[in-house]
């Protein structure tokens, strides 16, 4: 079993420093980040970070990726993660519709943050290819 450590401490009256093992800290507080808000990015960021590396094993060329993730909550406190909905853009040349569909099914797979989310409930991927932004 593999152990990290995150130490949170109070940085002010309602803000809270969160020392993470990679070295950088996050501050949370009332006026944001949220936590939840940081669980629901953490989806994003790490399908982002995955669908990356999948696209460069892949060897294939992707000029920009954007994903808008939407947290479904619900509407009581605590506001418990019910689900996701995350929608990947992607845009660059001759990007194949098949390779695309490929990658994002082994995001899905590989992304650990998907995983530990998708017990509380579904997460849907969508995605669009779109062609490369003009200068």
């Amino acid at each position: 079993m593999l152990i990290q450590t995150v130490a949170v401490s109070r940085k002010g009256q309602a803000d809270f420093e969160a020392s993470l093992p990679s070295g950088k800290s996050i501050v949370m507080s009332s006026e944001g980040p949220k936590p939840v808000e940081m669980i629901i990015a953490s989806l994003g960021g790490c399908s982002a970070l995955t669908l990356e590396e999948i696209f460069k094993k892949m060897r294939i060329d992707v000029d920009d990726m954007a994903i808008e993730v939407e947290g479904l909550l619900t509407e009581d406190k605590p506001r418990l993660i019910l689900g996701a909905r995350l929608r990947c853009r992607f845009w660059g040349k001759d990007l194949k519709e098949e390779q695309v569909s490929r990658a994002v099914d082994l995001a899905k797979e590989y992304c650990s943050v998907h995983h530990t989310l998708e017990k509380a409930g579904p997460i849907e991927y969508s995605y669009e290819i779109n062609p490369p932004r003009q200068s």
